[in-house]
């Protein structure tokens, strides 16, 4: 019974595809299939199985369960709930894996898959073995079929998220929160009830369509209607989320956005000050401001690469307590290390009812840049690979100190510019920063000459390009 993936699914970090034209409930079904081959050669027998509120994800579900149950697993079915929900599951429930149906922040006709085994992650070379055994029907024949338990996960989630929050002052913030009408809304009114404040929810009914925005936070377009509410609503500060709820969009009372790597100054400033001289992490992307900004916290700042698996499994090999990337990614080790959007949430409120400082206050003191935002050029596989191999090719061959744990990354004038092929969706992201605007346009133009170099045509094809803005 082989069965072969289309390769444009096979991503580094999950699995993920236009529904039905490149994924489909054939596939889910061999997904099962395959994952559960997998665990059943480990020894491990139960999995928690969630998905997100898109209108494919309930029979991908179905089918990725029986290929589970086929292998001999037992399937919990948690329902719809946020991707770090089922994370948790697997840590509460003391099953062996979890597997959300997911295309995070992907537009609404993509569907996917994410996975994690209890003790380790599942990513890179775990997801081609999948694929293999799936290209080769090498698949276990259990001893007896698996079945499927429906299971009510939520107010459990619930209750684990309370159980962080620290309120013990009577100051109250009012906090505009933004599901994206994506899997968020499934807890965000119960949440909510249970957080003392005032609390305004914009699109906080699960919808498919997502049709008051793309449930991306990491653009600010995404982030407008956010920035509306939180100004006429005069709240403190308002909160996003992606289609899965693993990445947090922060927006300050002056309608001011903020990168996840500037929430992670936060963050760490407050770590730092109870663990100084700790190692925080992020990512190529990241500003120059979060790693001048840690030395001056009295903490170690690290580089690492892009994607939640890279980051979470980096955190464990370096015993790393906090973590995040600019995209909204943040990573707690108090939380098992996982990405939680709501999580972070929660320790942001625990910061600001207990600070003497309001978050406005806080990031007027961030220094003004110059920076691009993320330029997103739209291009096939081959040819994203081709354009950073020559554009690094190039960059050795002129002597330039050149970062390429991850794409490339290269310091030029009072700033830096850099470009990675994205792991999710079929864009290479580029991103440029200066202290100055003379310094800004510098890096922009020494970018643009290396993306001309490789005969890439950047206007033509790019799909989302900020204006330089101030911030970190």
């Amino acid at each position: 019974m082989e069965h072969t993936f289309s390769e444009e699914i096979m991503k580094a970090c999950d699995i993920r595809g236009i529904y039905p034209q490149e994924l489909d409930e054939r596939d889910a079904y061999h997904i099962g299939r395959a994952f559960g081959t997998i665990m059943a050669r480990e020894g491990r027998t139960t999995c928690a199985l969630g998905y997100d509120g898109r209108e494919s994800s309930p029979q991908l579900a179905d089918k990725l369960s029986r290929g589970l149950c086929d292998s001999g697993i037992k399937v919990f079915l948690l329902g719809v709930l946020p991707s770090p929900a089922v994370y948790i599951a697997v840590q509460v429930l003391a099953v062996d894996a979890g597997v959300v149906v997911t295309a995070s922040h992907n537009p609404a006709e993509y569907n996917g898959v994410k996975f994690l085994l209890s003790d380790r992650l599942f990513h890179g070379d775990s997801i081609q073995e999948l694929g293999k055994i799936s290209k080769e029907g090498s698949y276990s024949i259990p001893m007896s079929l698996g079945e499927v338990v429906d299971m009510d996960f939520t107010d459990t989630y619930i209750d684990y998220l309370i159980g962080f929050l620290d309120i013990t002052q009577e100051k109250k913030l009012k906090i505009v929160w933004d599901p994206g009408n994506g899997a968020v809304a499934a807890v965000i009114h119960q949440l909510t009830q249970q957080i003392p404040g005032e609390h305004v929810l914009i699109c906080s009914e699960l919808d498919s369509r997502f049709p008051n925005h793309h449930p991306d936070p990491s653009l600010p377009e995404n982030l407008s209607l956010l920035r509306k509410t939180v100004l006429e609503t005069r709240a403190d500060f308002g909160v996003a989320f992606d289609g899965d709820g693993d990445r947090i969009g922060v927006v300050s009372a002056s309608g001011r956005i903020l990168q996840g790597d500037q929430l992670l100054v936060l963050f760490a400033r407050e770590h730092l000050s109870q663990f100084p001289g700790d190692t925080i992490m992020s990512e190529v992307k990241a500003s120059t401001f979060f790693y001048e900004e840690i030395v001056r916290a009295g903490g170690k700042p690290l580089m690492w690469k892009v994607g939640h698996t890279n980051q979470k499994e980096k955190m464990v090999k370096e015993g790393i307590s906090l973590a995040g990337e600019t995209s909204g990614h943040i990573f707690f080790a108090e939380n098992f290390g996982f990405d939680d959007g709501l999580f972070a949430a929660i320790k942001l409120i625990n910061r600001y009812v207990k600070s003497g400082m309001s978050l406005e206050e806080e990031v007027a003191q961030f220094p003004h840049l110059y920076d691009s935002g993320e330029i997103r050029l739209e291009l096939p596989r081959e040819q994203r690979a081709y354009l950073v191999a020559d554009i690094i090719e190039n960059l050795h061959a002129n002597n330039r100190d050149v970062v390429t744990l991850d794409g490339v990354r290269v310091s030029c004038a009072d700033g830096f510019w850099m470009l990675r092929g994205s792991n999710t969706q079929p864009h290479v992201t580029i991103r440029c920063e200066g202290r100055s605007k003379e310094g800004f346009d510098i890096c922009m133009e020494d970018l643009q000459r290396h993306i001309a170099h490789a005969n890439i045509d950047m206007d033509a094809v790019t799909v989302y390009r900020e204006k330089p803005s101030s911030g970190g």
